[in-house]
């Protein structure tokens, strides 16, 4: 059975893994009072077994042993959504075909911090731009802007940044620091910076601070699994997004 979650306390059974980061980290941040963001948990013989959030139509599964994953499957399919991310095993055993995978890599330590000089907070329209420039699809400025903001304010995300010229040339960011882990993401450097290590430090410096969980990284392609292994990261599976179902 498929419940609608009314306490955000009832996701504390997921696991420490990177899709439990994502619905933990939203479910703090909104709560389980709007119409816009949604969490249900999959009960199975009295013992939770999956969870899933739907945050203006964006749904992310996380996964136990014990899924009922035909249920599930019915149960997504009904429910709808734009876009779907979860475990690529996951997504077979739902019947669904991703639109894109790759790496899923986890920190295991021993990051090589140099000295940079960085900032926590800056105009969010040029990071914006950055990520842009580096060809992440962010959709609409207002609503990037107010989605990060709303984890900024609840501490359930963080970024780090380097300046030149007072306009940001890297960035990163801790997109979602669930309760036992942590999803790091939206790494950027401007085409006229790269080579001089800005997104490695970033990506080591937030990883460090966020080593009391597990911290984990999804690759926007496998070629840069080599890039974060030099950071101390490990490929630990793989993450998979599926677009356009009904909503």
């Amino acid at each position: 059975m498929l419940r609608l979650v009314e306490n955000v306390k009832e996701l504390d059974f997921l696991p420490a893994d990177p899709y439990a980061a994502r619905i933990s980290a939203l479910a703090e941040t909104y709560g389980a009072e709007h119409s816009f963001a949604m969490f249900w948990v999959q009960d199975i013989d009295g013992k939770s077994a999956a969870g899933v959030c739907r945050v203006d139509g964006n749904m992310t599964v996380c996964c136990l042993e014990n899924t009922d994953f035909e249920e599930l499957s019915a149960f997504i399919d009904a429910v709808g959504f734009w876009s779907l991310t979860c475990d690529e095993k996951v997504m077979e055993k739902l019947g669904l075909e991703p639109i894109k995978t790759s790496f899923t890599v986890e920190y295991k330590g021993g990051a090589q911090l140099g000295k940079i000089e960085t900032v926590r907070d800056c105009d969010k329209r040029k990071i914006y731009d950055l990520l842009c420039q580096c060809d992440f699809e962010l959709g609409d400025y207002h609503a990037f802007l107010a989605d990060v903001c709303a984890r900024l304010n609840k501490s359930t995300a963080s970024f780090a940044a380097v300046l030149k010229e007072n306009i940001p040339c890297a960035c990163a960011f801790a997109l979602f620091k669930g309760q036992k882990s942590v999803l790091l993401g939206a790494v950027a450097t401007n085409p006229d910076a790269r080579g001089n290590g800005y997104a490695s430090r970033l990506v080591g410096m937030l990883a460090e601070e966020n080593s009391s969980k597990k911290v984990f990284l999804f690759c926007r392609n496998d070629s840069l699994a080599e890039f974060y292994a030099k950071i101390g990261f490990e490929i630990c599976g793989r993450w998979a997004v599926v677009e356009n179902n009904k909503e």
